[in-house]
């Protein structure tokens, strides 16, 4: 039989939160298993279950709170934090998220490129004149996400939150554009694949990605070289390169992939930059593309010459979706969690063609 008793309390703790039952932070796990007749494990699944839901926020120092109801429209205004409007890139996404909320009745601040003007101070998220905010490139923490919710502002993820339970999110379908990219070059006849990227420890990032390209690997019945993943460090390449940094990436990992005694014959790039870099290396060493290493690389539809395949991922329309999920979140507070993933899709060009040599 089936263990059920924690949902059917879950169900009996929600009725009487907005019964009115409580206010605030919630009894101890010890406190309510006595009351509601339970053990402590049972309170604690339950309460886990409030929290996905968005109904509670389980601060592990300080208890679970209720989390408080919107406080309603007052100024028209979404924050936006984590975004760097200066790079293209992301201009192009801030002006998305403008002019949807303009439709929606709303105005963007952009307030911080990083989340640090609020780590010794998360009240000044209270000071702000915004109704909501928009966290990207994994600007959101654990301790912003609950201190948001214990206050009733409401806030979406232009990320995966992993880890966050009860949080609103917005992001791409990673690990299902990486196992697409891979099945496209497996079905070219490729099996020596490379992987390019830098390190992304958020949310769980770059283990999630690892173990989709094993897996992948796995069940094509091809073996796992881990020389052919490559993920590097960014700050470090920055520091020693500055604003030319991708480039340099992508021309190191070139050479010392020419270092292998078993060369890939594909290479999936996971940044535009990277993969100029990359190609320029190449050249050195008399080697072309596709001729003698096919490539993808994300988000490159850019380049004019439309020569690279592309795994392409609409930022513009993540931007779009999160002001629309924050709209509804500030008009129904005690709307159900929303997630949403976006897939991308593979734009076919040039630079991938059947491998025409055996890998060595």
């Amino acid at each position: 039989m089936i263990e059920t008793r924690y949902i059917n309390l879950s169900e009996e703790i929600e009725k009487r939160i907005k019964e009115g039952h409580w206010k605030g932070r919630l009894p101890g796990v010890l406190r309510l298993s006595m009351e509601l007749n339970a053990g402590p494990a049972t309170v604690s699944k339950a309460f886990k279950i409030l929290a996905e839901k968005g109904l509670v926020t389980i601060d592990g120092k300080k208890g679970t709170f209720i989390t408080q109801p919107g406080k309603g429209v007052k100024h028209k205004v979404i924050g936006v934090i984590g975004i760097n409007s200066e790079h293209p890139n992301c201009f192009e996404e801030l002006s998305a998220m403008e002019k949807t909320a303009d439709a929606n009745g709303y105005r963007v601040m952009g307030i911080a490129h990083k989340n640090d003007l609020f780590i010794n101070d998360l009240s000044l998220f209270l000071k702000l004149p915004v109704d909501g905010y928009i966290f990207m490139y994994s600007s959101l923490t654990f301790e912003i996400a609950a201190f948001l919710k214990q206050n009733g502002i409401p806030f979406v993820s232009c990320n995966r939150p992993v880890g966050l339970p009860g949080v609103n999110w917005v992001d791409f379908d990673s690990e299902g554009d990486l196992e697409k990219a891979l099945c496209y070059f497996i079905s070219l006849g490729h099996e020596r694949i490379a992987y390019i990227e830098f390190y992304n420890p958020n949310y769980n990032y770059a283990e999630r990605i690892l173990n989709t390209y094993r897996k992948v690997l796995s069940e094509t019945g091809i073996t796992f070289d881990k020389s052919l993943f490559i993920s590097d460090d960014q700050y470090r390449y920055y520091n020693i390169y500055g604003e030319d940094y991708l480039r340099a990436h992508g021309a190191d990992c070139a050479s010392n992939i020419m270092k292998l005694k078993e060369k890939p014959t594909a290479v999936l790039i996971t940044d535009t930059n990277t993969t100029y870099g990359f190609t320029e290396e190449l050249k050195k060493h008399n080697l072309n593309v596709p001729d003698d290493i096919s490539i993808i690389a994300y988000n490159s539809k850019s380049i004019k010459d439309d020569f690279f395949t592309t795994l392409f991922n609409d930022y513009k329309k993540r931007s779009e979706m999160a002001v629309n999920v924050l709209s509804d979140l500030i008009d129904t507070p005690c709307m159900e969690i929303k997630e949403k993933l976006i897939e991308g899709k593979i734009i076919v060009n040039k630079s991938c063609s059947k491998p025409k040599r055996k890998s060595k």
